[in-house]
C-alpha cells in the first residue's frame, strides 16, 4: 500500500523549511527563525480577555462537544462585526480550516480558482489537492493587483477569484478602486470573492482598510479571519468565515455540512474569543508601534544589503524581499543562507509564481529588534560573499 496521489500534493514550505533548519541545530548551529509569522514565538502576546475567558470557560459548562457550526454567542458577536446574520458565520480551527472548507465547496475537479501573484501557499496546494487549476493574477511594483490581469485569465472553468487583503507575504493594502474593480469583475462573469482578510488590523502605515463585504455586493463573499493576526493568539486556532449575499442558501448549508463533519472546534477556546472580540482591539496600539519600528529596521537594512531590495510592507508581518545577482534557485539560497549563516527565510516559489527567473524570500518582522539586527547582519555577510 502506498499514501494516495492527493496527499503527496500537499506542500507549505513555511512549515516544511523548519525539517532542515532542526538538522542544522542538532549539528550545534544556532539558528534565527525568519519563516513563521507566530507572534507568540517572540515577545507579542493574546490580549489578556481572551486568557481570562478561557480560564472562566474551563470552570464552565464547556467541556462537551460546541455546536458544529460555533458558539451561539460568538457567532451572534461576529455577526455583528461583519454585517449579517450569525446564521451565516462558521467558526473553524483557524482561518486555514475555512480556507479548506471554502476552496472544497467551490471547486470540483477541473475548475480553477484566481490567486494573487504573490499568494499565500496554503491556497495553491487546496486547489492542487482538488484536481482544480490555480490561475495566478499578477500585481504592480506596489504589489496592488491589476484588474486587467485579472480579466485575461478568467476561463469558462473558473468559480471565484482569492483577495487576500492586507496580503501575505507582500504587506500590500489595496486601494478601494481596484477592490472595486474586482467586484466588478466578478460580478460580470458570476463568480464568488474568497476575501482572506486576516490582517485588516495589523496596519503599519495610515492607510485605509477597505472589507470586500463592503464593496462587492453583487455576488457571495465569503470573508475569513481569526483570532491568529489581530489578536495575537495562533495556538487558539479560532478562526471564522462569514458568508455575504448567500441568496439561495446553498453556500450557508454546504458550510454547515462541511461543519458537521469534523464535529466542533475547541468550545473553551471559542468562549475566550468571544471575550475577545467584546472587549474590542484598544490593545493594540503598542502592539502596532513595536511592529512598526521593526518594520523599519528590516527595510533600512535591507535597502544597505547588496542585492536586496524591498518594497515597504503597509501592514501584517512580513517583508518580501527581491534578490538580485544570486547565481542559483530560490530554494538553495534558503538553504545556503542557513547552512552558512543560521538564518531561516521561506523561499519565494511557495508565493510567487508567475515569474520563475525572479528570485525573492519572505522574512518575518515579528522578531525583537536585537535579533533582526542580528540577522541582518549574517544576511549581509552572506549577500557580500555571494554577488
Amino acid at each position: 500500500m502506498k499514501p494516495s496521489n492527493a496527499s503527496s500534493l500537499v506542500k507549505y514550505a513555511i512549515r516544511d523549511v523548519v525539517l532542515e533548519a532542526k538538522k542544522e541545530e542538532a549539528k550545534g548551529k544556532k539558528v534565527i527563525y525568519l519563516n513563521i509569522g507566530d507572534p507568540c514565538k517572540y515577545d507579542f502576546s493574546p490580549p489578556q480577555a481572551i486568557v481570562d475567558g478561557v480560564k472562566e470557560a474551563l470552570d464552565g459548562p464547556y467541556k462537551g462537544y460546541a455546536f458544529s457550526i460555533g458558539d451561539d454567542e460568538l457567532r451572534a458577536e461576529i455577526g455583528k462585526i461583519e454585517g449579517c446574520s450569525p446564521n451565516h458565520v462558521f467558526i473553524t480551527a483557524g482561518l486555514s480550516e475555512g480556507v479548506d472548507f471554502g476552496t472544497r465547496i467551490l471547486l470540483d475537479e477541473g475548475d480553477s480558482i484566481l490567486l494573487p501573484n504573490p499568494t499565500y501557499p496554503l491556497y495553491p496546494t487546496k486547489v492542487d489537492v482538488l484536481g482544480a487549476e490555480a490561475l495566478y493574477y499578477d500585481c504592480d511594483e506596489n504589489w496592488v493587483p491589476e484588474p486587467d490581469d485579472i480579466r485575461k485569465r478568467i476561463n469558462e472553468k473558473t468559480k471565484g477569484i482569492v483577495v487576500i487583503n492586507p496580503n501575505n507575504p507582500t504587506g500590500a493594502v489595496y486601494p478601494l478602486k481596484v477592490l472595486q474593480e474586482i467586484a466588478g469583475i466578478a460580478a460580470e462573469n458570476d463568480l464568488v470573492v474568497l476575501a482572506d482578510e486576516v490582517y485588516d488590523h495589523i496596519l503599519l502605515d495610515d492607510v485605509e482598510m477597505h472589507k470586500m463585504k463592503d464593496v462587492a455586493k453583487d455576488v457571495p463573499v465569503f470573508s475569513g479571519n481569526s483570532l491568529s493576526k489581530n489578536y495575537f493568539y495562533p495556538g487558539a486556532r479560532i478562526g471564522y468565515t462569514a458568508i455575504h449575499n448567500d441568496v439561495q442558501g446553498e453556500f450557508r448549508d454546504a458550510f454547515t455540512r462541511m461543519c458537521n463533519q469534523r464535529l466542533s472546534v475547541n468550545w473553551e477556546f471559542q468562549r475566550g474569543a468571544l471575550a475577545g472580540y467584546k472587549a474590542g482591539l484598544g490593545f493594540l496600539k503598542p502592539k502596532l508601534e513595536k511592529l512598526r519600528k521593526r518594520r523599519d529596521i528590516v527595510c533600512k537594512r535591507i535597502g544597505e544589503i547588496p542585492g536586496l531590495s524591498v518594497c515597504a510592507p503597509k501592514a501584517a508581518a512580513y517583508g518580501f524581499v527581491k534578490v538580485e545577482g544570486y547565481k542559483g534557485t530560490d530554494w538553495e539560497f534558503v538553504y545556503s543562507l542557513l547552512r552558512e549563516e543560521g538564518v531561516l527565510v521561506v523561499p519565494v516559489s511557495a508565493f510567487y509564481k508567475n515569474h520563475p527567473e525572479e528570485l525573492y524570500f519572505r522574512t518575518t518582522l515579528l522578531p525583537d529588534e536585537e535579533t533582526l539586527e542580528l540577522a541582518m547582519g549574517k544576511l549581509e555577510k552572506f549577500m557580500k560573499a555571494k554577488v
